[in-house]
């Protein structure tokens, strides 16, 4: 009996988690009430203060996973991919099948919704999750002669570069699985064609 509570216990966190993530990113931080995530995910609100004590503590685990996520799948690439191209096409290609389009409430949130004792965290979360893994591909890049050396962009700013680049290819919605991999094989590879080959006519 007590594995069953256990095993119950976890799935419902599963749920509030999945669920939580849903709102915030469709509606905002602001809009969203403990209220309201538990009746989606048919609890009440006490069982959900059982998991978390409010909701930033909510939103903080919802960033979290997000990011940790998206951390372990950049360690997979860098570990199993030297080439620079193949690099950014499948960390490309990772974020467009597994992020929104519009990140834009989420930054806003992290920002303005967020207790200030918290941001530096998320911050160090970001930079490992999203910033190191194409700063790291692209300064090996340049240092192998793969990717050419710019005075106008050093590999810092033209690794800000790039992450926007992947953020504009980002569908605005999810998608049925096979044609967002269609959507996130194209986009993932005109990507790095516009990063490596230009538009500049030879």
């Amino acid at each position: 009996m007590a594995r069953k509570k256990e095993v119950s216990a976890e799935q419902t966190l599963r749920t509030i988690i999945a669920t939580a993530e849903r709102l915030f990113m469709t509606h905002g931080y602001r809009a969203i009430s403990t209220r309201r995530i538990a009746e989606e995910c048919g609890i009440t609100q006490p069982a959900l203060y059982h998991h978390f004590p409010n909701k930033q503590a909510i939103y903080l685990e919802v960033v979290r996973l997000i990011m940790s996520e998206t951390e372990e799948a950049m360690t997979h690439v860098l570990q199993d991919h030297a080439d620079s191209k193949d690099r950014i096409q499948r960390i490309s290609y990772f974020m467009i099948m597994n992020h929104q389009g519009d990140m834009t409430q989420m930054f806003h949130d992290l920002q303005f919704e967020i207790a200030e004792e918290h941001r530096q965290t998320i911050q160090d979360w970001w930079m490992r999750s999203y910033f190191n893994p194409v700063m790291q591909t692209l300064t090996e890049g340049i240092a192998k002669g793969d990717i050419k050396s710019m005075s106008t962009a050093p590999p810092m700013e033209l690794t800000f570069f790039v992450l926007e680049m992947m953020k504009s290819f980002l569908p605005p919605s999810k998608q049925e699985y096979d044609a967002r991999r269609t959507f996130a094989e194209k986009k993932s590879k005109m990507l790095v064609d516009i990063l490596f080959n230009g538009i500049e006519k030879k």
